[in-house]
């Protein structure tokens, strides 16, 4: 298998250890906190969601690589609409335009879906922590996620806008 083929549905693994949707789970990476409070500071009043047109990139200079889109589609499936630098040195490329489920093993794509869900479930953000277990050769790449919703509307989730800090990527495992 080559560096970013997918393993066995057997060998693949993930699971999300979901914290997050209060005030007080906050997440540890500097960098996911400063993304937390700019999504913060484009709700609105009254529980009004900011739309992906709220997000300005210039506003974000420094955390584009770590950033991702991923479309909540009316079927309940997701898309990837966006991936930062970052997340294509971790999972590499041509992910885009791509539907989650036809990206990952079943069990894998079953934790970023019910994680997706649960951000739209609860109209909130969540933080998740792990290792990036699904790719072989990336095992031991540690991992932690800011997922957060975005409404066009105000109201009607269409988007899941965050970013994921990598551990240890890079380094040769030990």
């Amino acid at each position: 298998m080559g560096e970013n083929q997918l393993p066995s549905e057997a060998a693949a693994a993930l699971k999300f250890r979901e914290a997050g949707g209060t005030d007080s789970v906050l997440p540890n990476a500097p960098i996911l906190h400063r993304l937390l409070a700019y999504w913060q500071s484009k709700c609105g009043p009254d529980g009004r969601l900011p739309g992906r047109t709220d997000i300005d990139p210039l506003d974000l200079r420094g955390m584009l690589p770590n950033i991702y889109l991923i479309d909540a589609l009316p079927d309940g499936r997701f898309r990837v609409r966006l991936l930062g630098e970052a997340h294509i040195a971790v999972y590499g490329p041509g992910l885009v335009g791509r539907i989650i489920d036809d990206i990952f093993p079943p069990h894998s794509a079953a934790e970023f879906n019910r994680l997706y869900s649960a951000v739209v479930k609860k109209r909130s953000y969540l933080i998740n922590r792990g290792q990036v277990t699904w790719w072989q050769n990336r095992e031991w790449v540690r991992f932690e996620g800011l997922h957060a919703p975005l409404a066009t509307d105000g109201t009607t989730i269409d988007c899941i806008f965050g970013a994921g800090a990598f551990e240890n990527f890079g380094e040769t495992p030990t």
